[in-house]
Parts: C-alpha cells; sequence; structure tokens
C-alpha cells in the first residue's frame, strides 16, 4: 500500500521544488526488532527496487532502504528497554509519543541524507542537498506522524 501511495501521489508532491514526502520508510520502521536480519533486508531491498523501477532513478531507493534496513535493529535498540527487544512492535503507543518521535526523526533523517546523497552523488550544491535533505526530513516526518496516530494495529 505504502509503495502505491508514493508511486502514484507522493512522488509528485515537491514543496518548494525542495520536500518530497518518502513515507516508504515507515514500512522499515515499523519492524520489531527480533524481525530476521535478512528477511529484513530483504525486504528493504524489494520495495526499494520497486520504488525505483516506477521513478525512474534506478538503485537509489534500493541501496538507501537496503542500508536503513540494515541499520533499524540498532537504531531501534537505542530507544527502546533492552527487555523488550524481541517482543516490542516500534509504535507511538508502544514507546510515547516522545521516544517515537525521536526514533522516527533520527531514521527519517538518515534515510534522507542517504538518499539524496545517493541521488546527487556529489557534494558540489551542498546547499542544494542540505536543503532538500531538511525539508524532505520535516514533510516526512509529519507524514509519518499522522500515519502512526491513526494506524489502529498495534
Amino acid at each position: 500500500m505504502l509503495c502505491l501511495v508514493q508511486v502514484l501521489v507522493l512522488n509528485h508532491v515537491h514543496v518548494f521544488h525542495y520536500a518530497t514526502p518518502l513515507l516508504f520508510i515507515y514500512f522499515i520502521m515499523k519492524f520489531p526488532i527480533g524481525y530476521e536480519r535478512w528477511a529484513l533486508l530483504l525486504w528493504g531491498f524489494f520495495m526499494g527496487l520497486i520504488i525505483d523501477i516506477f521513478t525512474n532513478i534506478p538503485g537509489v531507493t534500493a541501496a538507501s532502504l537496503t542500508i536503513m534496513s540494515f541499520v533499524q535493529p540498532y537504531l531501534l535498540q537505542l530507544f527502546i528497554p533492552k527487555d523488550d527487544y524481541a517482543t516490542m512492535l516500534p509504535s507511538m503507543k508502544s514507546l510515547g509519543f516522545e521516544v517515537f518521535f525521536k526514533y522516527a526523526l533520527t531514521v527519517v533523517l538518515l534515510f534522507s541524507i542517504l538518499f539524496y546523497t545517493f541521488e546527487t552523488f556529489n557534494l558540489f550544491s551542498f546547499g542544494d542537498w542540505l536543503l532538500r535533505v531538511v525539508c524532505s526530513t520535516i514533510i516526512t516526518l509529519i507524514f509519518v506522524l499522522i500515519v502512526e496516530k491513526f494506524n489502529k494495529h498495534d
């Protein structure tokens, strides 16, 4: 569902020509810490590949989501209690708003940095790159928090 929304709607939203909501990262954020790493990497790669096929930026999303799939369990460990590692599903309900906000901000910011670095593949236009990262992080974080607020499956 997130792939369809991203490809058909959100990829055509460019706020001030810099901010594009990258809501598909929400899919990777929601995996529990005890999920098999190899499966998480495959999910991230194939979801990124599907989005890449429809957006004509070959490999950028697949590489970014694969890296995020690798890093996600480590990031999640920073925000959840050690006794809940295997069972906790990261959500606003289970972590609380403040902790979930910090977790979501960290994941979205790291993903935006990876995505826009791979997309431009240079830092010659550092100001443009930084503006894209910051603006897309803000709009994506807003979308993630809205979706999380209305998500009833936790």
